[in-house]
């Protein structure tokens, strides 16, 4: 996995890179591979991210998102993991619906979780 984001032109396949990530044990991985994504594949984050939603800290992942102003790119992976019903998933959620006015998808949000 360190290789494939040291070297991504040579060594970086996606398919590949989703399949490693997975059987990774250190979690610290997860989050340079977030970043990698960011910085060089942010329209297959969400992709990413599901992936990894199994073992990753999902509040921790929040932070990181609101910390880098990048939440909206990573809407859906909030709506797929919002079924976990975790405060900080749900608040960042809620708020992305507040700022979009988004009244009825908030409506439904609060009603659900």
């Amino acid at each position: 996995v360190t290789a494939m984001m040291s070297h991504p032109t040579e060594a970086w396949r996606e398919s590949h890179f989703k399949d490693i990530i997975t059987k990774v044990a250190n979690i610290e991985l997860y989050y340079k591979a977030i970043q990698f994504y960011l910085d060089y594949k942010p329209m297959l984050l969400n992709d990413l991210l599901l992936v990894l939603a199994p073992r990753m800290d999902h509040t921790r992942a929040v932070n990181f998102f609101t910390k880098v102003n990048h939440l909206k790119l990573v809407k859906p992976y909030l709506r797929a993991v919002q079924s976990l019903n975790n405060k900080a998933i749900n608040e960042a959620l809620n708020s992305l619906l507040i700022e979009e006015e988004d009244y009825q998808g908030l409506r439904t949000s609060i009603d659900a979780f």
